[in-house]
């Protein structure tokens, strides 16, 4: 009997010692000991996550830009033969990759008014069509409509101009509204990006208030009538009036040291004889016209033309 027990008690060791190999040699028992490969450490984890993040792909979209207006489209004023806002504006966009081409078709003409920008795009074919294949307008317009009139008008009183400015802007007001309405009919999906007027004789004249006042009263009706339109901004650029003279104390003294407080200073032969030979006073405007931007007020007409731009998610 004891025989057979230990005979069983044999088979079974014998048994689940096989069975033990055979697991082991299949790997179903893991080591205890720490695995010869580190753990990664947080520095090698940091360099992991920077090669795996993705680079920024350059722009591949296009975007075209209809350029209509006066001299600040021409770029009057420009010493870098960048057709003032046009090459730095298309510049910026490529550098910054908003897109990877820009296209400005350039419709500037120095000296016109807006009823003869409305009559350009009314009757030039080549403009319909930049304006039908155009992501956005970018008008200028409006500082010949009001500076050429009050040259015309220095006699009159303050009261007499006033009105004489109320009626010119509204005319200019239409003629805006006739301008974005044919180019939405050219092409209903368009943007429009309006962009005001300056005083180029505020610091020269800082006690000239008619001048700054319709100065203001046209700034306010292009932008009330560009909000009429959707996808559509008005860019104030009359920081351009007083240049680098932004403080309280700075506009006092330039006050103080100007003693003209006539409209009749808007006058060419008087501004001229004021400014003769002489280095232009306000930093962005230039030095041989001391009227139109220079090459740093061209860069700030630029930089909030983009903003605009962006604001209307043109590059989107």
């Amino acid at each position: 009997m004891k025989k057979v027990l230990k005979e069983i008690v044999f088979s079974i060791v014998g048994v689940l010692l096989i069975t033990t190999v055979f697991l082991w040699a299949m790997g179903f028992f893991k080591s205890s000991q720490p695995s010869h490969s580190p753990n990664p450490t947080p520095t090698a984890v940091k360099k992991s996550v920077k090669l795996k993040a993705k680079q920024p792909q350059p722009a591949t979209s296009q975007v075209k830009i209809l350029a209509l207006g006066d001299s600040l489209t021409q770029g009057v004023g420009d010493t870098q033969d960048k057709d003032g806002y046009q090459k730095r504006l298309k510049k910026q966009i490529v550098q910054k990759n908003l897109a990877g081409k820009a296209t400005v078709y350039d419709e500037g003409i120095s000296g016109e008014r807006s009823d003869q920008i409305l009559h350009r795009l009314q009757n030039t074919k080549r403009i319909q069509k930049e304006a039908a294949k155009s992501d956005v307008l970018v008008v200028t317009a409006g500082g010949n409509d009001l500076f050429q009139n009050l040259q015309k008008n220095v006699s009159e009183s303050e009261s007499q101009i006033l009105v004489r400015v109320n009626k010119v802007s509204l005319e200019y007001q239409n003629n805006l509204r006739k301008i974005f309405e044919i180019a939405r009919k050219n092409n209903p999906k368009i943007k429009i990006v309006m962009v005001g007027i300056y005083n180029p004789f505020y610091v020269y004249f800082p006690n000239v208030t008619s001048i700054t006042q319709a100065v203001t009263t046209f700034n306010t009706t292009a932008k009330a009538t560009t909000d009429e339109f959707d996808d559509a901004t008005f860019v104030n650029i009359n920081a351009l009036s007083k240049g680098q003279f932004t403080t309280k104390q700075q506009i006092k003294k330039l006050k103080k040291q100007s003693t003209e407080d006539d409209i009749a200073v808007v006058e060419k032969s008087r501004v001229e004889a004021r400014k003769v030979d002489s280095k232009e006073k306000n930093a962005y405007l230039s030095n041989e016209d001391h009227f139109h931007p220079n090459d740093k007020g061209y860069d700030m007409m630029t930089s909030k033309i983009k903003s605009a731009l962006q604001k209307l998610e043109v590059f989107d």
